[in-house]
């Protein structure tokens, strides 16, 4: 009974070393954020670890609408001896910044001469300079972003997205009817970025299409093309071809109408099919149009 009384006794008085200790820890380290109970791998109990609570990179950007972007991660621990803020840029070969309090941050890589090293974020000194300011961003930083903390005990990252989005400068749809009783619908886009996607429905129904698409000078232009046949399609018929960009959540589209049994015309204008007034244009078959089209695709697949 005596031992059980001695042995309760000393639990008592190391409970209270432990808590006086973490006391003076806080004392001393005012502005570390307490964490809630838990332990990080192969640390002893009482010791916890470092912890990003929130990642902020914004998922898309337009280009050219801001002069500067912010990504900021969030972080809390208890023990700052040795800690490291590193962010990486699509993989972990090289950070291409770091900071290590009180030392100024660097910047290296990718973004060496793209950021705002005086930034602060927070007056904490173990946290104002956690986050990165881009300047002037490009699509060249479109990407996935990565914010790894660590200390001598712990450590913790997450990753998010980033892209830079550019519209395009231009987008049209070409009906050409040829000789033979078959359409030809062309579509293309100019001058976007990240990757589009382009599709062709005829009647809300999709139509298997040849496409080729190029990076030009960091932007993409894109073409695709499907031939019907004209007898199969009803007298009316609505023509849509649809540009996404996944990467952006953007979409367009552009509308169009095909007459099977085009209305009489006078022969100045016998050469063109009436037409929806907010897409593309439509015209019979026209040499200079097959010229055109051919001219598109060889460029595209030269490249």
């Amino acid at each position: 009974m005596q031992d059980d009384i001695l042995k309760w006794n000393g639990f008592q008085r190391s409970s209270q070393l432990i808590e006086n200790r973490e006391t003076i820890f806080e004392l001393a380290h005012p502005i570390i954020t307490r964490l809630p109970s838990e332990r990080a791998p192969n640390v002893p109990a009482g010791v916890h670890s470092v912890r990003i609570i929130n990642i902020r990179v914004p998922e898309v950007i337009q280009y050219g609408t801001r002069d500067a972007v912010t990504l900021d991660c969030d972080y809390v621990t208890k023990n700052v001896t040795g800690l490291v803020v590193k962010w990486f840029y699509n993989d972990r070969s090289q950070p291409v910044y770091q900071w290590i309090p009180p030392q100024r941050p660097q910047a290296l890589g990718l973004l060496k001469d793209k950021l705002d090293l005086t930034y602060k974020v927070s007056q904490n000194p173990y946290m104002q300079h956690r986050a990165l300011r881009i300047l002037q961003p490009g699509t060249e930083l479109t990407g996935n972003y990565t914010c790894v903390v660590s200390t001598f005990l712990a450590e913790d990252e997450k990753t998010r997205p980033m892209t830079i989005f550019v519209p395009e400068t231009r987008f049209d749809m070409i009906q050409d009817r040829l000789q033979d009783g078959y359409l030809n619908i062309i579509c293309s886009v100019e001058g976007v970025f990240p990757k589009p996607e382009l599709v062709i429905l005829v009647g809300n129904r999709p139509l298997n299409a040849k496409s080729s698409i190029k990076n030009f000078e960091g932007r993409y232009t894109a073409l695709t093309s499907a031939v019907v046949s004209v007898d199969s399609l009803p007298p009316t018929v609505e023509i849509l071809c649809d540009m996404q960009v996944p990467l952006a959540n953007y979409f367009s589209r552009k509308r169009d109408i095909f007459y099977r049994d085009p209305p009489l015309t006078s022969p100045e204008s016998n050469n063109y099919l009436q037409t929806s007034p907010d897409a593309g244009y439509s015209m019979e078959s026209m040499p200079s149009l097959v010229f055109v089209s051919i001219v598109m695709f060889y460029i595209l697949q030269s490249r």
